[in-house]
């Protein structure tokens, strides 16, 4: 009787339960390509900020290509450089435009960048990038990496504190 009373109730609850979880999934807000463009460059630019390679990477396509031939395993080179200094980064992304198409999209970005090393003084670095954005599987959800950057050549902005 008892066995009889639960499987009743189960078959009550996993129904009321799924239908719950598909109304808020289709209910439920979600951001625009857009927002998630600028989140992957406010990550970027986080990484940059706290040395964290990880973070920085993860934002970046297998694909990537830059100025000068630059791949992915040379902005990891880079990466692990800087995150071994002990300077300090801040990135400001000053006015951006994010044209997004299907599974692509082109970002124009001002970028200032004040880089400091041991105390060093520096002036503001003005940059226009022009970053190409591509959306790709990870783990089970599509998401949006860095496929190419152009505009700097990273290896110029940082090379006299690497």
């Amino acid at each position: 009787m008892r066995r009889g009373r639960w499987l009743l109730g189960l078959k009550v609850i996993v129904p009321v339960l799924a239908a719950a979880a598909l109304g808020w999934w289709l209910l439920h807000p979600r951001p625009s390509d857009e927002e998630l463009i600028l989140q992957l460059a406010a990550k970027a630019e986080h990484g940059v900020e706290t040395h964290s390679v990880d973070e920085i990477m993860s934002c970046v396509s297998p694909d990537f290509t830059g100025e000068a031939g630059m791949d992915r395993n040379d902005l990891w080179r880079l990466a692990v450089q800087w995150a071994h200094t002990d300077g300090e980064a801040d990135v400001t992304i000053n006015d951006y435009a994010i044209d997004v198409r299907s599974g692509e999209a082109t970002g124009r970005f001002d970028v200032t960048v004040v880089a400091q090393v041991a105390g060093a003084p520096t002036t503001p670095m003005n940059m226009q990038l022009v970053v190409e954005f591509e959306k790709r599987w990870r783990r089970l959800t599509k998401v949006w990496l860095v496929k190419s950057v152009k505009g700097y050549q990273p290896e110029r902005l940082f090379q006299d504190y690497l």
